[in-house]
């Protein structure tokens, strides 16, 4: 993770933030390994012939990846990264960049044949946004080019504001820009924690995307541990965040030292540059998969978003390698809901689309619905004693642009009520409050019958979209 720093001269127009990049490299295996199943999953989801093909992934940062690198190259007329400048100074290849391109659409090479990204088939756009300094009017012209024009649909940043220079609480302009493009266009915002702060940092605290930690290695291989340097929730504000946790450590990725120079990145440290690409690539495989169904809004970030988060692996470790207790504990401030797992998220989001008031006799499935104001959704599911039920519910932040760095939040807030309540009414969650935008719950279910989840619209708000996943499975045995 790159990190800024701003020099305060002026109002925050006029913001100026120094850029000092850095990465840890370590002796490792081929990057086969993080996308394998003690990783992200993604090679499950490959095998079904699913690479993110047709999907158009932005990549924020400091400088540009090394486009002619052999690990890019698709065909004698084709790369699997684009580069642009948006700050007047000339792409610039560097190792940072390229290493995270690479994790996600490396297509191997001749020494590293198994080093294949989590999204092969994707098209990376890779856009400088720092010459020395960070500027939002930079970010909000880059997003717009890349949004609009290049149809990206994920973005991914390499850049971290720290939390000393500008409070990451979801304020701050470089929050309200993301938040606003991921709502306004339905772009995923793949964030990263951020590295070695006290806090998630800018732009992890942003509302609408996915905030995701890192994991090192545990003596099986498993990436089972957070990272000593993945900054930890909440948000300064006070929001759940992280969401997921992902690889970061012991990557064979591709640098920028020359077009067929690789090396092993990412160290126990966890560091959250070489594991938000893992989320961005996971994203770019599900809307693959969805662009190729009949079914409506498969493809929504909101429903992306719900179907990793319910779809985590809680059973993590905390940085000091103790369990971070998944039975009882749904979110945990290290590792979030859990790590990124896409190849179970792909079978969920494959379940049938469910409807508010029908009873539901699947065991698993999604929605994507719209609330007028004051409104209720009631979902009713067939259950079982003794089934595990884990339901997320989540939807955008909105805000009224008026200019690159001006913006308000809608007041009051859209914010849903979600309850679940057992056969004979018995309330066995309940959740309202004013920060977070997504509710999860995991519960054994006490007896059979009819469960019922309510989603309620708490304000005055209207035509405001939410999406939410489920699972009924038999209780997880260590």
């Amino acid at each position: 993770m790159q990190r800024v720093s701003k020099h305060t001269k002026y109002q925050l127009t006029a913001t100026v933030v120094t850029a000092v990049s850095f990465f840890c490299i370590c002796t490792a295996p081929a990057l086969v390994e993080s996308v394998g199943p003690n990783g992200s999953n993604a090679r499950i989801v490959q095998q079904q012939g699913l690479t993110g093909k047709g999907i158009h992934i932005a990549m924020l940062s400091s400088g540009n990846a090394r486009d002619s690198h052999e690990a890019f190259v698709v065909s004698e007329t084709q790369r699997a990264v684009l580069n642009y400048d948006y700050t007047g100074k000339g792409t610039s290849a560097a190792s940072h960049d390229t290493q995270v391109a690479g994790i996600i659409v490396s297509q191997g090479g001749p020494k590293c044949p198994a080093c294949i990204g989590v999204a092969p088939g994707a098209r990376l756009h890779s856009a400088r946004i720092s010459d020395g300094g960070l500027s939002p009017y930079t970010i909000d012209r880059a997003l717009n080019d890349l949004i609009v024009n290049k149809g990206c649909r994920i973005v991914v940043t390499g850049v971290q504001i720290p939390a000393t220079v500008v409070a990451p609480d979801g304020t701050s302009v470089w929050s309200n820009i993301y938040d606003h493009y991921a709502e306004h266009y339905d772009v995923l915002f793949a964030n990263a924690a951020g590295n070695s702060d006290s806090t998630i940092t800018i732009f992890g605290d942003s509302y609408n995307g996915i905030t995701t930690g890192g994991l090192a290695l545990d003596d099986q291989g498993c990436y089972r541990i957070v990272g000593s340097i993945s900054n930890a929730g909440p948000t300064l504000d006070g929001r759940r965040k992280p969401e997921l946790t992902a690889p970061a450590q012991r990557q064979m990725i591709p640098n920028a030292a020359g077009d067929s120079a690789w090396s092993a990145a990412g160290s126990a440290r966890g560091e959250t540059s070489f594991s938000a690409p893992h989320t961005a690539g996971a994203a770019a495989l599900l809307m693959e998969w969805a662009l190729q169904t009949a079914t409506p809004d498969d493809d929504k970030s909101l429903t992306i978003k719900a179907v990793l988060v319910n779809t985590a692996d809680p059973n993590v470790l905390d940085k000091s390698k103790k369990p971070t207790d998944p039975d009882t504990v749904v979110w945990h401030s290290q590792r979030g809901y859990g790590r990124l797992d896409v190849g179970h998220a792909l079978k969920l989001l494959k379940a049938e689309r469910v409807r508010p008031a029908a009873p539901i006799q699947n065991a698993a499935g999604w929605a994507y619905e719209t609330l007028g104001f004051y409104g209720r959704h009631q979902y009713v599911f067939n259950g079982r004693k003794n089934l595990q039920l884990d339901i997320t519910v989540t939807w955008h932040r909105k805000l009224t642009r008026y200019s690159a760095i001006s913006y308000v939040q809608e007041a009051p807030r859209f914010n849903l009520k979600v309850d679940i309540k057992s056969p004979n009414g018995k309330i066995l969650f309940s959740e309202y409050d004013a920060n977070n935008t997504l509710r999860k719950a995991r519960l054994v279910l006490p007896e059979d019958g009819l469960y019922t989840l309510e989603i309620r619209n708490r304000v005055y708000q209207q035509d405001r979209s939410y999406a939410m996943a489920f699972e009924l499975t038999e209780p997880r045995t260590e």
